[in-house]
């Protein structure tokens, strides 16, 4: 779809939008004067989300904040699973594919193989079945639960990309929000994610204008960072230099920043991109070939994410594409010497409001 034919569409479809804003603004009201109810739990609750359809850098926070809470704190991943083939509550084992679980859930319990991790649309059934089964555990991560409200969260954290600000974007299906943007005011942490690391504090300050957050919530600035690439069949790393040929694969929501950072370190850069959450068949492998194959270089690889890495590995791939497909690994990092600040606030949280802490008042 060119972008003209997709404008015309918004334009179109704009009328809906007013329709979907209308019932969200509705639900919402109807939480907030306590017609629909929100559930409390004795465990500490994370929650992290987005207000905008897909691309925040959802799962790599997920994962910073694991990484931060797990060698101190007894924790569990909660996501809903999308895109998996099961339905209903699933608590991950090494049995776990990206079928089973979802590809993101997938992704984190491979990074973190000692970390619980569980799936289910219905979370508070999810949370219902854990709490009772481990109650033991300090803490719930919960992944893209920003909208689901019949969970009350501890600490309920807003991803907001830093290339497309929601005080400039409109419901869908007209623009990318989920919601009216009026529903930052619910977080109590506010995320810019994928800055550029030339973002200057004057820049940092007229954005936390541009928002006009509350007092009560803080706001952070994130950058992408980009690991060492490792190949997918044995772990071997490679340093991308110049020399390097690369045909990039990504089924994800905005493979853009990514696509930007390769260009530069690379000799040629083309790009396969299928839809976010896109199943890997057989025949995407015949296309991926052809597309390798007509690569003229005897320094070409093949690199993707670990987001595609969980579904790339369920397929048999031949020799000639395993020995050339390397994964990206894509890491959180804060702006302005606040990880620090960032670092405490979640640990703080969690801290105090664990079960067995003795701050603990629920």
């Amino acid at each position: 779809m060119t972008h003209s034919t997709e404008k015309i569409l918004r334009i179109i479809t704009y009328p809906i939008g007013w329709i979907y804003a209308i019932v969200s603004y509705i639900r919402n009201e109807l939480f907030d004067m306590g017609v629909l109810k929100s559930k409390s739990y004795k465990t500490a609750i994370i929650s992290v989300g987005n207000i905008t359809v897909g691309g925040t850098g959802k799962t790599p926070f997920v994962e910073y904040i694991i990484g931060l809470l797990k060698n101190k704190y007894k924790i569990t991943a909660l996501s809903r699973g999308y895109g998996r083939k099961k339905k209903g509550f699933i608590e991950a084992s090494s049995d776990s594919s990206a079928d089973t679980i979802g590809d993101e859930p997938y992704q984190i319990l491979r990074k973190y193989p000692d970390v619980r991790v569980a799936v289910d649309a219905n979370r508070c059934r999810a949370l219902d079945i854990l709490e009772a089964k481990y109650p033991d555990t300090d803490a719930f991560i919960l992944d893209d639960a920003y909208q689901h409200r019949y969970v009350s969260a501890g600490k309920s954290i807003l991803l907001i990309d830093y290339n497309r600000p929601i005080n400039k974007d409109s419901i869908i299906p007209y623009g990318d929000l989920r919601e009216n943007a009026i529903g930052r005011y619910r977080a109590d942490i506010v995320v810019i994610t994928k800055c550029p690391n030339t973002v200057t504090p004057l820049e940092a300050r007229d954005l936390k204008k541009e928002l006009k957050l509350k007092a009560y919530q803080n706001l952070y600035f994130s950058t992408i960072k980009y690991g060492a690439l490792r190949r997918m069949s044995d772990g071997a790393t490679l340093d991308l230099t110049k020399e390097y040929d690369v045909l990039l694969i990504t089924a994800i929501a905005n493979s853009n920043p990514l696509y930007e950072y390769l260009g530069t370190a690379c000799h040629s850069l083309s790009e396969l991109r299928y839809e976010d959450h896109h199943t890997y068949k057989t025949s995407d492998l015949t296309k991926i070939s052809k597309a390798f194959d007509d690569i003229a270089s005897e320094r070409k690889i093949i690199v993707t994410t670990a987001k595609d890495e969980s579904k790339l590995l369920q397929l048999a791939m031949p020799e000639e594409i395993a020995s050339a497909l390397y994964v990206i690994d894509i890491t959180v990092d804060f702006l302005f010497d606040k990880k620090n600040d960032f670092d405490k606030e979640i640990s703080g949280y969690v801290e105090k409001n664990k079960r067995n802490s003795v701050l603990f008042t629920k």
